[in-house]
């Protein structure tokens, strides 16, 4: 990769959950990854340590391997640094990666298990 000055006036982030990744300027790999276990329930009494990834049989599941690249005979030639005047941004989740600048590679994982648990209906 040719390596180029970030020049970046402003930024503007709300939020950065659950193994995302905020970077600026030029990186080789970015490899965020996350596991959330997300239960909701129904009533006031909640108590934790109820359950473990392992319980799930999606936390354990392999994910299938990134597709090879693509080999193209191109040149590219930036002379330019790269110029940012302003963002915003709410809100970066779940293995996310907010970049300015360059990246080689990116490989970004998430395991997210969602639940509820609903109380019997009273008749």
């Amino acid at each position: 990769m040719i390596k180029r000055m970030v020049y970046t006036q402003h930024v503007d982030i709300t939020s950065v959950l659950i193994g995302s990744i905020v970077d600026i300027g030029d990186v080789y790999r970015a490899a965020p990854s996350s596991k959330v276990l997300a239960v909701q329930k129904e009533g006031l009494q909640f108590k934790g340590d109820l359950y473990d990834f392992e319980d799930f049989p999606i936390f354990s599941q392999e994910s299938s391997p990134p597709l090879p690249p693509i080999q193209m005979d191109s040149f590219h030639y930036q002379n330019r640094p790269i110029e940012v005047d302003y963002v915003r941004v709410i809100g970066i989740s779940t293995a996310a990666v907010f970049q300015i600048g360059g990246i080689d590679h990116i490989d970004a994982i998430n395991y997210t298990k969602h639940f509820r648990l609903l109380r019997e209906e009273e008749q």
